[in-house]
């Protein structure tokens, strides 16, 4: 035989309290919420599936370097310290005020001082277009541009 122990009113009022508190947060970054409240908000970037006949956006950054070439910047921790999410997740405020990719010359810069530096960034998405789920051409949009201080 085995002993049960049952909760306390005390106990099962606290587990519900706190389902309640997680279910309205959960309930709340649905609605209301941004990735930036994930896991409470929505992670969008894995919550569609490609249109078969549509477009596949993917979003870069490129810089002109003081060594004169022109790189794809890494988003990731290692390399600039900003992911490609945070900055999917701004794209309109880049668009709309392009000095906010100064951040990642700074954080470039403050990673790896001994490596060529920024002086120009380039914010981009390219547009591949779709037919019948296969590849069929691509397009560049220009997000905005921003001359490093």
């Amino acid at each position: 035989m085995s002993d049960v122990v049952r909760l306390s009113r005390r106990g099962r009022g606290v587990r519900l309290g706190a389902a309640a508190l997680v279910l309205g947060g959960l309930l709340y970054g649905t609605v209301r919420g941004t990735d930036d409240h994930f896991p409470f908000g929505p992670l969008t970037q894995y919550a569609f599936a490609a249109d078969p006949d549509g477009t596949v956006p993917d979003l870069y950054v490129e810089a002109d370097t003081t060594a004169g070439e022109r790189i794809k910047v890494k988003l990731t921790p290692e390399g600039v310290g900003i992911v490609r999410a945070e900055v999917e997740g701004q794209v309109g405020e880049f668009r709309r005020d392009p000095s906010r990719l100064q951040a990642i010359a700074d954080a470039q810069r403050r990673l790896h001082p001994a490596d060529a530096q920024f002086t120009r960034l380039y914010l981009r998405i390219r547009h591949t277009q779709l037919r019948n789920g296969v590849a069929v051409g691509e397009t560049t949009e220009d997000v905005a541009e921003w001359t490093v201080r």
